[in-house]
C-alpha cells in the first residue's frame, strides 16, 4: 500500500503551494483517510494465527484486515522500536525497524493494516506483527522487526490522533501472575493496562528506575504482595529519576517473555514515560537528602513508613531487659553492656526514651560492628544516619528492618575497621562492605571482568555530566594494623577525555562533603594510551602511619566535567595491611596487554557496504564489512558480537573479512612493536555461513615466523568463538596479518568471518 507515501507527498505539495502564494491565509489541513476498512478484530485475528510454541512465523493468506488506536509512545527511549494498538478487543504488538515512531503514530492514532501478504508470529514468547527470522542455534522460525520500508507499505493512516479512543483497562496483578494458558496469553499480551494501588518494592527515595549500565527490571507490589516485573531501559529519559515512594497506580503495556517452550515465561510490563506512575507522593520525607527527625519518625509509626532517620546515639538497651517501659531500662551511657541495639534522639543529652526510638542491629553485619556502644564508645553523642521501617520494638517507638549493610547507616566517626582487608572483585558483584556513593550524574561505580579476572570500574559513558562517584572501603583499623601499608592495580581507557580524573583519598567519614580529614594520596597509577586500554599498573606500597591514631576509610573518587568522551577506570586487587606487594594480581597475562581499536574503523559507524577501512591506529581491514554489537539483531549490527571487552556500555566493532575468491578479505596491523607473547580475539558468523577458514600469520621484515590456519566446518550463526593462543620467540617489531582462506571457493559472497576484541600480550 503506498497510502502513506502518498499523504507525505501530498502534505509537501500543500506546504510549498502555501510558500509560493500571495494568500497568507492557512491553507486548510488535509484529514488521512484509509483506503481500506477492517474485517475482523483484534483479538479474532490474534487467534486466528495462534500458536503455542515460543517461537513462530506464519503468512497471513487470506484478505484479513485489522485496525487499531495507537496505545504505545517511544519518545521516552523505554520502548524500543515497537508499536502497539488495540481496538477494544485486544492488544497487539507491531515490531518495526524504526526509531522515533512517535513522531508519526500519536497516541490514539488510528491505524488499518490490509495483512495479506505479511506476517505474525513471535518472539520469545510474545505474539507480535514482524518479519521472518530464521534462529539457527534454536533451530526455529521467529518474528524479528519489519523493515521499515515494509512497514510503510502495509499501514494505512485514518484521521487525526483521538485519545477517547485510547483503552486502558484496569486489572490486577493476580489476573495473569503465573498463568501462562493461551487464553490468558491471548488476553492480555500487548494490553495497555492499568494497576491500583500498588508500590515499587525497592523504593527508597534513592534507587532509580534503571541502572546506568543496563536494562532493570523494577518490581511493583500490590497489597496481597503479589508482584510484577516493570521494565525499564537504561535509554529511557527517565531512567535516573528515583522510583516513586508510597501507593499509587501504574499504567503501562503488557509483555511475555519466554526463552524456550517447557519456560514457565515472565510477565512485564512497559511504562511509556514516567507519567505513567500516578498518585505516589511527592513527598521527599524519608530520603537520605531530608531524613526524619526522631520526633517525626514517632508520629508516622507503624503506618507503613520507611525512610531514613538523623539522631543523636544516647544509649542502648539495658542487660535482660526485653520490654522497655522506664528509662531505667536503658543504659544512657558508653561503652555499654550489650552490642545489640542502639537508642536515638534529637538531642545529645537526652535520658527520656518517650522522646527516642531505638534500633535493633542485625548480628554479623557491618551495622552492629561499626556502630555498636559497647565495642565503639566513640559513637556515643555522635550523629547517625539509619535507614529501615519506622514500628515498634521492644514496647517503643523504633527502626526495624534494617539489613545491616553499610548502605543502611551511616557514621559520622569511623569506628572499628579490620586490620587487614583485601578484595580482588573476583565475586559477581562489588560486595556489601564497600560503599558506592553517587554524589554527581547517574553513574556508579559496577563490578566487571575480562579473561576471567574481575575487577571494579567506572564510566561516564552515555551517562548524564558532571559526575562524581565513589567507592569506598570498610573502615580500615591503621593504628592496630601490623602493615600500614596499602596497594592496588589501576587501568584506564581515556577515550580521549580531557576532563576525566581518579584520586584516591584517605577519608575519615563515608560521606566525603562532611569529612573532617581528606587527603590525597599520591599512588602510581595507570596512563591512558593514545586508544585502548593500557596495562595494569601497580600503585606502589602506599604507607598510611601518618594515619595511626585510629580508623579511617580508603575512597577510589572518579571525577569528570562536561566532555564529548568519558574514561573508564579499572580498579582491582586493592589490599591493606599486608606489606609490600600486598596487591595479588591474578592475571599476569593481561598486564602487557594492549589492543586493536576497531571501534575506529569508519568514523565510528558500523556499515555493510565492502571496501577498505582503516583504524586511527592503523589496522587496514580490505574486501571487508563492519559489524558491531547492539541490542538487537538488525544489520549491521549484532547482539552475539556484545560489548568492548571490559565494558557493559560501549559496543565491539568487527572487521568482518569476505571470502569471495576475487575479493578476498583481509585484516593488517600496522608494526607493533615491543614484541608479542599471546595473541586473542573473538570470531564468528553474523549470516548463514556453513564453514569458516582463515589464517593468522606474525610476520616479521615480510616473511611469517608464526602461524595458524583456524578451520571449522560446523559453524553456528550468531555463536562467539575463541582464538588464543601462547606466541614465542617474537621480539622487536613485527605484524599481525588474517586473511580468509574462502574455503567454499566461491565466487560470491561468503564465508564470512566477523573478527572482534583481538588483543595481545607484549614480551618485553
Amino acid at each position: 500500500m503506498k497510502r502513506f507515501n502518498f499523504y507525505l507527498s501530498l502534505m509537501l505539495l500543500l506546504v510549498c503551494a502555501a510558500a509560493c502564494s500571495d494568500d497568507f491565509d492557512t491553507p486548510p489541513m488535509t484529514v488521512p483517510t484509509a483506503e481500506h476498512k477492517a474485517n475482523m478484530t483484534i483479538a479474532d485475528f490474534k487467534a486466528k494465527y495462534w500458536q503455542t510454541t515460543v517461537n513462530y512465523i506464519d503468512t497471513v493468506k487470506d484478505d484479513d484486515i485489522i485496525q487499531g488506536y495507537v496505545t504505545s509512545s517511544d519518545e521516552s527511549g523505554n520502548i524500543y522500536k515497537s508499536l502497539y494498538i488495540s481496538d477494544g478487543t485486544g492488544g497487539l504488538t507491531i515490531s518495526i525497524n524504526q526509531n522515533s515512531l512517535y513522531n508519526t503514530y500519536r497516541i490514539g492514532q488510528k491505524v488499518v493494516i490490509p495483512m495479506r501478504g505479511y506476517f505474525v508470529g513471535k518472539y520469545n514468547g510474545q505474539q507480535q506483527l514482524g518479519y521472518p527470522q530464521y534462529y539457527e542455534k534454536g533451530l526455529v522460525w521467529e518474528a524479528t522487526f519489519l523493515p521499515s520500508a515494509m512497514w510503510q507499505e502495509m499501514v494505512e493512516i485514518d484521521g487525526l490522533p483521538d485519545l477517547t479512543m485510547v483503552d486502558t483497562t484496569v486489572v490486577s496483578i493476580s489476573d495473569f501472575q503465573g498463568k501462562t494458558d493461551d487464553a490468558t496469553l491471548l488476553k492480555y499480551q500487548g494490553k495497555l493496562v492499568r494497576f491500583n494501588n500498588v508500590s515499587f518494592a525497592d523504593a527508597d527515595g534513592t534507587i532509580t528506575f534503571a541502572e546506568s549500565g543496563s536494562t532493570t527490571n523494577r518490581n511493583i507490589v500490590d497489597a496481597d504482595n503479589n508482584t510484577l516485573v516493570v521494565r525499564n531501559s537504561n535509554y529511557a529519559s527517565f531512567r535516573g529519576e528515583a522510583l516513586p515512594m508510597g501507593k499509587g497506580s501504574v499504567v503501562g503495556l503488557l509483555s511475555f517473555y519466554a526463552t524456550r517452550a517447557n519456560s514457565s515465561g515472565t510477565w512485564q510490563l512497559y511504562l511509556r514515560s514516567i507519567d505513567d506512575c500516578i498518585g505516589f507522593s511527592t513527598d521527599t520525607k524519608g530520603r537520605e537528602t531530608d531524613p526524619y527527625t526522631v520526633e517525626e519518625a514517632k508520629d508516622v509509626q507503624n503506618l507503613d513508613k520507611s525512610g531514613w532517620v538523623k539522631a543523636y546515639v544516647v544509649g542502648a538497651a539495658g542487660p535482660e531487659v526485653t520490654t522497655i517501659s522506664s528509662n531505667s531500662d536503658i543504659e544512657w551511657k558508653a561503652p555499654t553492656t550489650l552490642d545489640n541495639t542502639l537508642i536515638l534522639a534529637d538531642d545529645p543529652e537526652c535520658t527520656d526514651y518517650t522522646k527516642c526510638l531505638i534500633v535493633p542491629m542485625p548480628q554479623g553485619t557491618p551495622f552492629r560492628t561499626q556502630a555498636n556502644l559497647k565495642d565503639n564508645p566513640a559513637v556515643y553523642k555522635t550523629v547517625i544516619y539509619v535507614y529501615g521501617r519506622l514500628a515498634t520494638y521492644m514496647g517503643m517507638d523504633g527502626i526495624v528492618d534494617n539489613s545491616g549493610s553499610t548502605s543502611e547507616f551511616k557514621l559520622s566517626v569511623v569506628t572499628g575497621g579490620v586490620t587487614q582487608f583485601k578484595d580482588d572483585f573476583e565475586e559477581s558483584a562489588i560486595k556489601s562492605d564497600w560503599t558506592n556513593l553517587q554524589v554527581l550524574g547517574n553513574k556508579k561505580w559496577y563490578r566487571t571482568s575480562f579473561n576471567n579476572n574481575g575487577y571494579a570500574a567506572m564510566t561516564g559513558y552515555k551517562g548524564t555530566p558532571p559526575f562524581d562517584s565513589w567507592l569506598i572501603t570498610p573502615a580500615l583499623d591503621i593504628k592496630n594494623a601490623t602493615s600500614k601499608t596499602l596497594t592496588f592495580r589501576t587501568q584506564v581507557n581515556g577515550y580521549g577525555s580531557s576532563t576525566s580524573v581518579f584520586e584516591v583519598y584517605v577519608l575519615n567519614s563515608l560521606d566525603p562533603s562532611t569529612a573532617t580529614v581528606m587527603t590525597k594520596l599520591n599512588p602510581t597509577i595507570a596512563t591512558a594510551p593514545a586508544s585502548g586500554y593500557s596495562s595494569w599498573a601497580e600503585s606502589g606500597t602506599i604507607d598510611l602511619s601518618q594515619f595511626a591514631d585510629g580508623s579511617y576509610y580508603i575512597g577510589f573518587r572518579y571525577y569528570a566535567t562536561n566532555d564529548a568522551n568519558f574514561a573508564t577506570w579499572c580498579l582491582d586487587d586493592v589490599a591493606f595491611g599486608y606489606g609490600e606487594g600486598g596487591s595479588t594480581g591474578d592475571d599476569p597475562t593481561t598486564e602487557n596487554a594492549t589492543r586493536a581499536d576497531f571501534e575506529t574503523l569508519n568514523s565510528g559507524t558500523a556499515t555493510s557496504k565492502y571496501g577498505t577501512y582503516t583504524t586511527t591506529q592503523g589496522w587496514t581491514a580490505t574486501n571487508c564489512i563492519v559489524l558491531s554489537g547492539g541490542t538487537a539483531d538488525s544489520n549491521p549490527t549484532f547482539t552475539f558480537i556484545g560489548f568492548v571487552t571490559g565494558s557493559t556500555t560501549e559496543y565491539a566493532f568487527a572487521p568482518t573479512l569476505n571470502g569471495k575468491t576475487s575479493a578476498v578479505g583481509t585484516l593488517v596491523s600496522p608494526t607493533l612493536s615491543g614484541g608479542i607473547s599471546k595473541l586473542r580475539f573473538s570470531y564468528g558468523a553474523a549470516y548463514n555461513e556453513s564453514q569458516l577458514s582463515f589464517r593468522v600469520d606474525i610476520k616479521q621484515n615480510g616473511s611469517v615466523v608464526k602461524t595458524w590456519t583456524v578451520t571449522n566446518t560446523s559453524v553456528t550463526k550468531a555463536e562467539v568463538y575463541s582464538f588464543e593462543e601462547e606466541v614465542s620467540g617474537v621480539t622487536g617489531e613485527y605484524t599481525i596479518e588474517i586473511t580468509n582462506l574462502c574455503p567454499s571457493a566461491s565466487t560470491s559472497n561468503k564465508d564470512r568471518v566477523s573478527i572482534w576484541n583481538l588483543n595481545w600480550d607484549t614480551a618485553e
